[in-house]
């Protein structure tokens, strides 16, 4: 499909690191996302977008960036990744010796920031796990 080859590739292309950027960033990029599938599919611009979505078994921006996320956190749980990235994160279990339900989970411990550059990078346990 002519999307695969000429959008998805682009979009995908180092998601985990920019695809937390803030909403106002992102949204011209959400936007023409959305028109470019209106135009391949010959719809017009009041067609609903989530529809289309469906219909065309195509994934959401955000979608895309959580399951980039979800595959770099599988890879780096099953220690496939390269070396250099093996202190991205930490075990749970790892940072103290508590035995609590969140770390017997094999979750993952990231770095506390207080300022909003920090704050958007790896948002693992809000998007993965649903908590945070």
């Amino acid at each position: 499909m002519l999307y695969f080859n000429r959008v998805h590739c682009h979009l995908k292309y180092c998601i985990v690191s920019w695809g937390t950027a803030t909403n106002s960033v992102l949204q011209p990029l959400e936007v023409v996302h959305n028109n470019f599938l209106r135009t391949i599919t010959y719809n017009n611009y009041s067609c609903h977008i989530t529809t289309l979505y469906i219909s065309l078994n195509v994934l959401k921006l955000h979608d895309i960036y959580k399951l980039e996320l979800a595959k770099l956190m599988h890879k780096f749980h099953h220690e496939m990744l390269p070396t250099s990235s093996k202190d991205l994160f930490q075990k749970k279990a790892e940072v103290h010796c508590h035995n609590t339900r969140y770390a017997t989970n094999q979750n993952y411990f990231i770095q506390q920031v207080s300022t909003n550059g920090g704050k958007k990078q790896f948002l693992i346990e809000e998007l993965l796990f649903g908590q945070r």
